[in-house]
């Protein structure tokens, strides 16, 4: 029944893909060069890889975000994103320019139904498997993010961290100070919700305190070479650094403490406090 996971943590990691599938690609323009200039720009790269611990329960997907972005409200009216035609189905990419045509409500709702859907569905089903087995789950939103910001991001001038934590109702004040303590203790300079805030959960289980839940960003600074949009030409993709293994190891230590933490404390079985 629980075939691979051996540990009670979830972690979603919905940005790492990079695939355009056959059935959508006509909806873009142009598909080659600029498309995926634009897909090297916001994908979350080696995320799937700096978190999916074995034996953990993961989430992801191969599809890029400019497809359907799995962590934006699929209603544009609430998604501040969706005024720069970045909603929960791209339309414009991080220099303001068209990248698809325009999409009938029947095929938005295709979109939704064929890749937003069934990956919250998935995300559900993992946490709630989860709480089955264990009683709990440590819940994790893994991101990672450029050392500057895209042209309609606010906080031009402002120095990015190395780490981003970004809470919600699910956070409870020891899983935030540990979490913050822990990186600072190796070295990174940490955020909490800056310079992005928030931390996915699925409607039923949000203010479950069984699901204690946290999103962790990494800048990509820490891991991959500085390149520009010119450098990403059709399937390039970004260089590595030496310093990937250490920071790997790093995310995945701190990350076992603190689902290791989240037992002791008995922030579990519902008994969990926000303290």
């Amino acid at each position: 029944m629980y075939p691979e996971t051996i540990l009670p943590i979830a972690a979603h990691i919905p940005h790492a893909g990079t695939v355009v599938p056959e059935a959508v690609r006509d909806q873009f323009l142009p598909w080659a060069g600029e498309l995926w200039r634009e897909i090297a720009m916001v994908t979350d790269w080696y995320t799937d890889e700096l978190f999916r611990i074995p034996g953990i329960a993961v989430t992801q997907t191969p599809i890029s975000r400019v497809v359907v972005d799995l962590e934006r409200y699929a209603d544009d009216s609430l998604e501040k994103n969706a005024v720069y035609g970045m909603g929960v189905i791209y339309t414009r990419n991080t220099l303001g320019e068209q990248i698809r045509t325009e999409l009938s409500e029947p095929e938005r709702g295709l979109l939704l139904d064929n890749y937003y859907r069934p990956w919250h569905l998935q995300l559900e089903l993992n946490v709630v498997q989860q709480l089955a087995r264990w009683g709990h789950c440590l819940l994790l939103d893994c991101h990672s993010f450029p050392d500057e910001p895209f042209a309609h991001e606010a906080d031009h001038g402002q120095a990015r961290p190395d780490i981003c934590l970004g809470l919600c109702g699910n956070t409870t004040q020891w899983l935030r100070e540990s979490c913050l303590q822990l990186f600072q203790q190796r070295g990174y300079s940490v955020s909490v919700d800056f310079p992005y805030s928030g931390c996915l959960v699925p409607g039923k289980l949000q203010g479950d305190l069984r699901v204690p839940a946290i999103m962790i960003e990494i800048n990509r600074r820490l891991y991959l070479k500085p390149a520009n949009r010119e450098c990403y030409r059709l399937g390039n993709v970004p260089v590595r650094l030496g310093s990937f293994d250490r920071l790997r190891n790093d995310i995945w230590s701190i990350i076992l403490h603190l689902a290791q933490e989240a037992e002791c404390r008995g922030a579990v079985r519902g008994k969990a406090t926000l303290n």
